[in-house]
């Protein structure tokens, strides 16, 4: 008897350890293959013949599959089960960066990173609900998020390295199939992850129609953002704009008259969702949306290689991940609002430092404002990947994660659109004296949104004191 209970607690330390690894894998290789275009997006453009909408697509179809897909599968995760999502999610990605791959024509390449999206929001949504589901509140589960927080920078500091490395000397294709190849092995140790259902959700139909409109809103909005950079006043731009915030007004008004809605939009009356959501959209319309264009300025502003490109990623990324590791350690000597609202203010701040740039200005240059942003962004990942899960019910895990990473990429959707549209990369010179304007934007709202959270969290606290609990585990 007491070696089958030494038996047991023995087994059960090492299937949760089994379940975060997996989950914080999956979540970088989502990550790597977000971020795979970004430093060779010039030499794939060329090699493909694709326009300047034909790169403007490539570099953002995946923010689409990811915002069209996020919510579902966290929905669906949670009614289905999570680790039956977490499988497709990755099968689905593999199959599609292996279509990819063998594509060498721009419009069915982006339409296979739209795929790619897809397969990644699954797997992004039910990372951290799985995490939930093996740990329990305290220092363990604070331990495994703040692991998931640095996973996400460890996914963005390895997909622009593997590709300006690999391209040269095995072809544009090799990054995508060994990531495929990869995400096709996460099927093979999904026997690790507790079965289905570990976290049931109430009982009741799935909500069919709400996912196809879940699918439909996020994903015409985000193709409006990607259209709009090459003029905000075509027809297809306002459809699609129009289109994407109607579709998801009447998603909104669906769910609260049907009796099994997908989302439960009760969580938005809670102030501490509200202000890690805010948070999670604040950082993709800043930091993350400045790094994506910037292996485009290192290499048609700064003439760098694409493997120079990728350099302010790495900075960036990399103490991005180093202080996610320390951060986790913050939890219970400050609140989730100042440290969600501190690592916001330090972004702005590091992002501040980026402009003006003038003609000779070097990688030096760019150093030391995204190492600020990495640091902020460290703080931000360890406190965003807790918060998302512990601000919902535990039957609603995956859903929470599903808002918060939405939140993310619909931001950094917003925010892409907003720096392509502001800088001028008509030449080298303009562009350098443009790239003043996207980066006080970027930082501005980052401070801005930053400053308001810990205010916000403060007469929200006041004023509603009962709905200050955290459900999790």
């Amino acid at each position: 008897m007491n070696v089958e209970r030494h038996a047991a607690a023995g087994a059960r330390p090492a299937a949760e350890g089994a379940t975060v690894a997996l989950a914080c894998v999956a979540t970088a290789l989502a990550m790597v293959m977000f971020t795979l275009p970004m430093s060779t997006l010039v030499t794939l453009a060329n090699t493909m013949g694709a326009s300047v909408m034909g790169r403007t697509w490539m570099l953002s179809a995946a923010s689409v599959g990811l915002g069209a897909g996020l919510l579902v599968s966290g929905a669906l995760a949670d009614k289905l089960g999570r680790r039956t999502v977490f499988v497709i999610g990755a099968a689905v990605q593999a199959v599609f960066l292996f279509v990819g791959a063998g594509l060498p024509n721009p419009t069915l390449f982006t339409i296979a990173r739209i795929g790619q999206g897809l397969g990644a929001a699954a797997m992004l949504a039910t990372s951290l609900g799985l995490i939930a589901q093996v740990t329990t509140p305290g220092h363990q589960r604070t331990r495994a998020t703040g692991l998931w927080g640095a996973s996400l920078g460890v996914g963005i500091l390895i997909g622009p390295l593997l590709a300006a490395l690999l391209e040269p000397a095995a072809g544009w294709r090799s990054p995508y199939l060994l990531v495929g190849l990869l995400s096709a092995g996460l099927t093979a140790f999904s026997r690790v992850l507790p079965a289905n259902p570990a976290s049931p959700a109430p009982a009741g139909r799935i909500d069919y129609l709400g996912a196809a409109a879940l699918i439909a809103g996020p994903s015409a909005l985000l193709a409006g953002l990607v259209l709009g950079r090459t003029g905000w006043g075509q027809p297809a731009v306002l459809v699609f704009l129009a289109a994407g915030i109607l579709i998801i007004a009447a998603f909104v008004v669906h769910e609260r008259r049907t009796e099994h809605p997908l989302v439960d939009l009760r969580l938005f009356t809670n102030w501490q969702f509200v202000t890690v959501t805010a948070a999670a959209f604040t950082a993709g319309f800043g930091v993350i949306s400045l790094t994506s264009y910037t292996p485009t300025l290192v290499e048609q502003a700064l003439h760098g290689s694409p493997l120079a490109g990728s350099v302010p990623l790495v900075i960036w990324s990399g103490l991005s991940v180093l202080v996610s590791l320390v951060a986790r350690h913050l939890r219970g000597r400050v609140t989730p609002e100042t440290q969600l609202a501190l690592g916001l203010v330090v972004i702005g701040a590091g992002l501040a430092t980026l402009a003006p740039l003038h003609d000779g200005a070097t990688l030096l240059r760019l150093a030391p404002g995204f190492a600020i942003a990495g640091i902020g962004t460290g703080l931000l990942n360890a406190s965003l990947g807790a918060q998302a899960v512990a601000t919902v019910p535990a039957h609603h895990a995956s859903m929470g994660s599903g808002v918060n990473n939405t939140a993310r990429y619909l931001g950094s959707g917003l925010g892409v659109a907003v720096v392509t549209s502001t800088v001028n990369p008509a030449s080298p010179q303009a562009l350098l004296q443009s790239w003043a304007v996207p980066v006080t934007i970027c930082a501005a709202i980052s401070v801005v949104i930053g400053v308001a959270i810990p205010l916000y969290a403060k007469v929200s606290r006041k004023g509603a004191p009962a709905r200050e609990t955290t459900v999790a585990g």
